[in-house]
């Protein structure tokens, strides 16, 4: 949905441009774009994930498939009747949950570690960032920004296209470097967000 990382009044305010040519699909692409850069399906807004089948992999970590965890409700091991781990057993990361004291084994009989199996590990849990950070609120209205720069001086239609930039040095002529709106957006992105892992619990 557009418009959920950030105000179309912060983009006016930091671009420097009006507020009624913000297009809503602007909004849409840049916070498309976040996500997909982000790993995260879900910012702004948080959404219960049920019984999300993994398959054992024999190691202690399993990574859910659209992180960040907020809360786990549940982690349930076994395929036909499943046995769910008391919360004291696993600790949650943003991105995967940890055995830590369970006497669940594998099939070398190392203490915490998801059994080898295929869908034999489900879990419940509580995804997404019910808050945008201050660091992708930013980042998305300075890319809005970008694109409103580029409509307002016909520069460009709203897509995000890029193209190759040539450089001549003596008598070659190579393509060195990738420049455009799609460019400056990526260079937005790796300049202001920042990935991180840590422990909720």
């Amino acid at each position: 949905m557009a418009w959920t990382y950030c105000s179309k009044e912060t983009v006016a305010a930091i671009a420097r441009v009006d507020a009624d040519i913000l297009r809503d699909e602007w909004s849409d692409q840049v916070e498309s774009l976040i996500a997909d850069y982000e790993g995260f399906a879900t910012i702004g807004s948080t959404t219960i994930i049920t019984e999300e089948a993994h398959d054992g992999n024999g190691s202690n970590r399993i990574f859910v498939k659209k992180p960040p965890i907020v809360s786990v409700t549940s982690v349930q091991i076994g395929s036909i009747s499943p046995t769910t781990l008391s919360s004291t057993a696993y600790k949650v990361y943003d991105q995967y949950v940890q055995l830590v004291n369970s006497s669940t084994t594998n099939i070398d009989s190392t203490r915490n570690a998801f059994p080898v199996g295929t869908q034999n590990v489900l879990i419940t849990y509580v995804s997404g960032l019910a808050v945008v950070p201050s660091r992708i609120e930013l980042c998305a209205a300075v890319m809005i920004g970008e694109i409103a720069k580029v409509y307002r001086t016909g520069g460009s239609d709203n897509s995000l296209k890029y193209r190759g930039q040539a450089a001549t040095q003596g008598e070659r002529t190579s393509v060195a470097a990738d420049k455009g709106l799609l460019a400056t957006l990526k260079s937005h992105m790796k300049n202001t967000l920042r990935h991180r892992v840590h422990g909720l619990g």
